[in-house]
């Protein structure tokens, strides 16, 4: 058994015993259900199917927390284009997104956004420049990287805006909560926590259970209340595609390494995620310089390596699995060989 273990990402659509059962054979020792994709139903019974292969594999599930997310696509649509230089409407309301009109979880957007701010959907994959703003609900926009966007896809913005102001747990999570709490969930990860308070607030729901409670740093304020998020929290999640679509890139290295020696300091558990092997999606082999990232990863004390796509949708989940716990287990092996000597 190594310290650092693997985790991954199942979606519903995938969450069967077959594949729970190779995935854990390949080295899987955690799932991760990503709430924002899907219903009280669907929770309760990969929760189950989960503990059908195994009592032993931990689940977390991470909440949509005070977060901007695009609505669903319609009639059966998985993804739609959006093209560098192509125009695009984004406005705050439900109706459902099309390549021509971007609907998102906010109103008001307009009073909050100006022209020039950046914007980053699916984190990051594609991203959108501000042009003009149309009315209270619309600001229209150019697309300056170009990509696929599917249902539900997070929005970012760059450190020069200002974001519409978000209630820390949306009517969403606490249904999923009590969902996920029924059928025992070992772990519940808060997403865009903004500060302490923000988990104050998940704590008063899960009072009375042995849940464990992890924040997720992903947006600028969290970066600003950082110890006193961790000192709340029972543990950190370095959610690495929204925090590189609201920061820098450049800084994102540097984030993980103190978080990761605020949390050793104070004795907290570290969950490291997104795109530990990206490239692993199409690819049966990792590039030299994923491989790297979890020995980095392992190396600085990670509890989790999570992987997100690589096993939610990629092409080859057992390999990406098998490809994680072989490089922690060679590397904790390197670790050991040095404190003996």
């Amino acid at each position: 058994m190594t310290h650092t273990q693997v985790m991954a990402t199942i979606a519903d659509t995938r969450a069967t015993v077959p594949f729970i059962k190779a995935l854990h054979s390949a080295g899987m020792m955690g799932i991760r259900i990503n709430s924002a994709h899907v219903e009280p139903e669907s929770i309760r019974s990969i929760i189950s199917l989960v503990r059908e292969v195994s009592q032993d594999i931990k689940i977390l599930m991470d909440t949509k927390g005070p977060e901007m997310r695009t609505t669903a696509l319609g009639n059966g649509v998985e993804s739609v284009s959006l093209s560098e230089g192509h125009t695009v409407l984004l406005t705050g309301g439900s109706a459902e997104t099309t390549e021509h009109e971007i609907f998102v979880n906010v109103r008001r957007i307009g009073e909050f956004f100006k022209p020039g701010n950046r914007l980053f959907l699916d984190d990051g994959e594609i991203s959108l420049i501000i042009k003009e703003i149309v009315g209270g609900d619309s600001v229209m926009c150019e697309v300056v990287k170009g990509g696929s966007l599917g249902s539900r896809k997070s929005l970012s913005a760059s450190e020069d805006t200002v974001l519409p102001p978000l209630p820390a747990v949306s009517e969403k999570d606490k249904v999923n909560i009590a969902a996920a709490l029924e059928t025992g969930i070992d772990m519940i990860a808060h997403s865009f926590v903004r500060s302490a308070e923000d988990i104050s607030e998940l704590r008063d729901i899960l009072a009375g259970t042995d849940t464990r409670l992890y924040a997720k740093i992903e947006c600028r304020e969290a970066l600003e209340n950082m110890k006193e998020i961790a000192e709340a929290a029972d543990g950190l999640l370095v959610a690495r595609g929204d925090l590189g679509a609201q920061i820098a890139i450049e800084r994102v290295p540097a984030v993980q390494m103190r978080v990761m020696s605020m949390c050793k300091k104070l004795g907290k558990p570290v969950i490291v995620a997104t795109q530990i092997l990206h490239s692993m999606m199409t690819s049966p082999q990792p590039t030299r310089a994923e491989v790297s990232d979890i020995a980095f990863g392992t190396s600085l004390g990670a509890e989790w390596l999570l992987l997100t796509g690589e096993t939610a949708k990629g092409d080859f989940p057992e390999e990406c699995v098998r490809v994680m716990a072989d490089t922690i287990c060679e590397t904790e092996k390197y670790l050991d060989s040095c404190r003996e000597k």
